[in-house]
């Protein structure tokens, strides 16, 4: 699964939704459609795509910690939690991410599991210093006893950085890390997720160029998602399956800074496409589908 940070469905209009204003091609070239609200439900068994609810049901702008959290256990943790959660995950809803996250609910089923993302050497230390938080995913892959790939598994090819190209490395103080292109950041997920029955990385640059209206960033985002997206798509193994999904809306309107009520899409590419999104409206389903596909015998 690779996991984009606040990309919504927005409005089919260049002078506020970058996916239009510079276009995702090979989103246009899988589905004939940009990546709008205009969108409807496109189910083939091999390439599908359809809006999802991020919502649920809570009042106010869905927000990072309580969607994610909703992707990842299939619990509707705003409803739980009485509101949407912004940022990073408190006490409470972190013991329930720990507790019922997927990669748990995976690994139980004898399934392996892994994040691919790149921390900092001294990520941990930052955590203790209170200089650093755990997102969801972290705290998925933490309740599972992972050690989080670092420094010397991103220059064996073998973690992606959350930038993707390893180009903002430098700024955190890591200089022995050469830049890749977005193509080989793609072949890097790919073989990574050979080894496993479920594999997710978590891409946040678009949260951070929309609450920005950055749009220099904005176009250099888009161009490396379009590569990295379409390299992951042509190189999937025939019995895989590469999901792609949001927890709310942001990127799609650069006319606020805030998040939005969008939908946010969920694209599945390559095995059982169809079959294993059709039934999913909103971001509680994601979990539960992924379970129910990893458990029949295809997929095994």
């Amino acid at each position: 699964m690779i996991f984009i940070d606040g990309i919504g469905l927005g409005a089919n209009i260049p002078e506020i939704n970058p996916f239009i204003r510079f276009g995702l091609p090979v989103i246009h070239e899988l589905f004939g459609c940009h990546l709008s609200q205009e969108m409807e439900p496109i189910l083939t068994p091999e390439s599908s795509m359809v809006q999802i609810d991020a919502t649920l049901g809570v009042a106010g702008l869905p927000q990072s910690a309580t969607g994610q959290a909703a992707i990842l256990t299939g619990l509707n943790t705003a409803k739980i939690m009485g509101r949407h959660i912004q940022a990073f995950p408190g006490p409470e809803l972190s013991k329930l991410i720990m507790e019922h996250n997927i990669m748990k609910q995976l690994l139980e089923r004898e399934m392996p599991v892994t994040s691919a993302n790149m921390y900092s050497p001294d990520y941990f230390e930052l955590v203790a210093k209170r200089k650093r938080r755990h997102s969801a995913i972290t705290l998925a892959a933490l309740s599972i006893g992972m050690l989080l790939r670092s420094l010397t598994h991103i220059q064996a090819g073998q973690a992606v950085y959350q930038d993707i190209t390893n180009e903002m490395l430098p700024r955190f103080g890591i200089e022995n890390v050469q830049p890749i292109t977005p193509k080989q950041a793609a072949i890097n997920l790919v073989n990574i997720s050979r080894k496993y029955s479920f594999t997710i990385f978590e891409y946040f640059q678009t949260d951070r160029a929309g609450h920005k209206q950055d749009w220099q960033h904005a176009q250099n985002i888009v161009r490396i998602l379009n590569e990295f997206i379409r390299t992951a798509y042509t190189l999937l193994p025939a019995d895989t399956l590469l999901l792609i999904t949001s927890d709310h809306g942001n990127f799609e309107d650069f006319s606020v800074k805030t998040h939005t009520l969008n939908k946010v899409p969920l694209i599945a590419l390559g095995f059982k496409a169809q079959a294993t999104i059709s039934g999913v409206t909103d971001l509680t389903g994601i979990t539960p589908a992924i379970v129910e596909a990893l458990g029949k015998d295809e997929f095994l």
